[in-house]
């Protein structure tokens, strides 16, 4: 049998930090690292989204409410809060337009941390190539990254299983 020439030897790879339109890929990565841990440790904790045949589908957000009241008078984190109730996240409509969500009236933690996996589904479903905002972008995962750590303070056991290698 003759070998062919491999296609993959031709392609030519992406700029990537050019096509993320000015979100820092240095955070990109910070917060994939933070989210992609996080979830992990929830599900440790038994946040699991389960389907009818026993496969985990996802973290169970939905029920997860750490003991974090607001204002928690530490400065990063009530800013935080405060930015993803007042700029929630956009949802981007079949047309790949985007469309302002209504702001968060009553801000509390809650609210503002059930923004993060809006954020991720966003920047990881490619839904952040088409008009990037690269300020606003930064921001949301600086504000996310801020209450999953505040999330980890709050929580020893969730900590343990953040940072815990099997």
């Amino acid at each position: 049998m003759t070998e062919v020439a491999n296609p993959l030897d031709s392609f030519v790879e992406p700029d990537f930090e050019k096509v993320l339109g000015g979100i820092d890929p240095k955070l990109v990565s910070s917060f994939f690292n933070y989210f992609s841990r996080f979830e992990h440790a929830l599900k440790m904790r038994g946040l699991r989204k389960v389907d009818s045949r026993g496969y985990i589908t996802g973290v169970d957000w939905g029920n997860y409410s750490p003991a974090i009241g607001y204002p928690t008078k530490v400065k990063a984190i009530d800013e935080a809060v405060e930015y993803l109730c007042r700029e929630p996240v956009k949802r981007q409509k079949e047309d790949l337009s985007w469309e302002a969500a209504p702001v968060i009236a009553t801000v509390t933690f809650d609210d503002a941390l059930r923004q993060v996996p809006f954020i991720r589904n966003n920047l990881f479903h490619g839904g952040k190539y088409l008009k990037p905002d690269a300020k606003r972008d930064n921001s949301l995962l600086e504000a996310s990254i801020v209450l999953i750590k505040a999330c980890l303070i709050s929580d020893a056991a969730l900590l343990h299983e953040f940072n815990y290698h099997r």
